[in-house]
């Protein structure tokens, strides 16, 4: 990790990149607008039968008359047949096919069924509380879940994550990966995942033995509710490699091309993270301006995932402005806070863009994110 990060604020990044999102904070009652529970309906269909009730009909009584005298017989005269009205046909009644609905999320998307508050701190040897986070790579967007949890004593840099997947959703390379236990040295976190059922659970804690006992706690359960595999939908981005895609739109927004990657190990990883860019979901990359020897110069990390969209509410919890960026449907200015710079989160019909930069302005910022934006489609 960068050594001019405090512990509590590598161990806080780590989290973020494991559990794939950019913030984490304790969760009180505000849950997420994108949380959404998974509800099962029961539908009864009712068949009545009809009865036909038929009404009998009496004939007039046949009276008694005396035989008529025969009279000459008359001509019959011919009654016209009457023109037949054509009655209109009614169009048959198109079919209309069935909508479908999007798969569900495992556990309905509510991390409180993945684990409690007591079983963490039972699971971790210290007191520890849910963590709610602003996704911007999220395991949603796969049919899953991201969870998170941070020791009481924010002095602490103890956490533990969880990610439930459907298997489905699990490229054959990531798939190979389930079941080894990790070696977790000098205290960093580490992520240990295994199969159970039709659902793939990744735990990232700070030794291997918390997170096998995690993974099997939530195990058995998952494999009742795995969610369903969510293919990237065809508006969503195609990302190939974040760099090559936006270099020019960044070194463009900065008027110079001297660009290259910030020189640090603070980078997006994990199994996680392997699934969401084997899928095409995620992508990263970073820019600086010049020598290392320079302090203040200006650098961005980009963060980008296909098909992804963000809610105002969530934003706004996290200090969101609403900010104007050319291609946004909508996008948020967030200041700097819990160790990570001021950005500029946007929606797009293609994903989310979110854009962390140091000694760079506002207005500048925008213009960049703009420049991504048109970059990408």
């Amino acid at each position: 990790m960068n050594d001019e990060l405090s512990p509590d604020e590598r161990a806080a990044l780590r989290a973020r990149i494991v559990g794939g999102a950019r913030d984490i904070t304790p969760a009180g009652a505000h849950r997420g607008a994108w949380i959404a529970g998974s509800v099962a309906a029961l539908l009864v269909v009712a068949l009545a039968g009809g009865v036909a009730a038929t009404a009998t009909l009496s004939a007039p009584p046949v009276a008694s008359t005396p035989s008529p005298t025969p009279s000459a017989p008359l001509e019959p005269t011919p009654t016209p047949e009457p023109t037949p009205t054509p009655v209109p046909s009614t169009p048959p009644t198109p079919t209309v096919p069935p909508t479908q609905a999007a798969p569900s999320a495992a556990f309905g998307g509510d991390c409180s069924e993945v684990l409690t508050d007591e079983a963490a701190t039972e699971l971790s040897g210290t007191p520890m509380r849910a963590a709610s986070f602003l996704p911007v790579w999220d395991a949603r967007w796969l049919g899953g879940v991201d969870c998170g949890w941070r020791a009481v004593d924010t002095e602490t840099w103890q956490a533990l994550s969880v990610t439930v997947l459907p298997w489905a959703s699990v490229p054959e390379a990531q798939r190979a990966k389930s079941g080894v236990v990790p070696e977790c040295e000098g205290g960093a976190i580490c992520d240990y995942s295994q199969r159970y059922g039709a659902a793939w659970v990744v735990v990232a804690a700070s030794d291997a033995s918390t997170a096998v006992s995690a993974a099997d706690q939530v195990g058995a359960r998952a494999a009742l509710f795995p969610g369903g595999d969510r293919p990237l939908a065809a508006t969503a981005w195609r990302l190939v490699d974040c760099e090559e895609q936006v270099r020019n739109a960044v070194a463009t927004g900065l008027g110079r091309d001297d660009l290259r990657p910030i020189g640090t190990d603070n980078v997006p990883h994990g199994q996680v993270w392997d699934v969401l860019t084997a899928r095409g979901h995620a992508a990263w990359c970073s820019f600086t301006a010049a020598a290392d020897a320079v302090v203040d110069a200006p650098s961005l990390r980009v963060s980008l995932a296909a098909g992804a969209r963000s809610d105002a509410e969530d934003v706004a919890a996290f200090g969101g402005d609403p900010i104007s960026v050319t291609g946004a449907d909508s996008a948020w200015w967030i200041p700097s806070q819990g160790g990570i710079g001021a950005r500029i989160l946007a929606s797009a019909p293609g994903g989310v863009v979110e854009v962390e930069f140091s000694n760079l302005a506002r207005d500048s910022a925008a213009t960049i994110t703009a420049g991504i934006l048109g970059a990408l489609e």
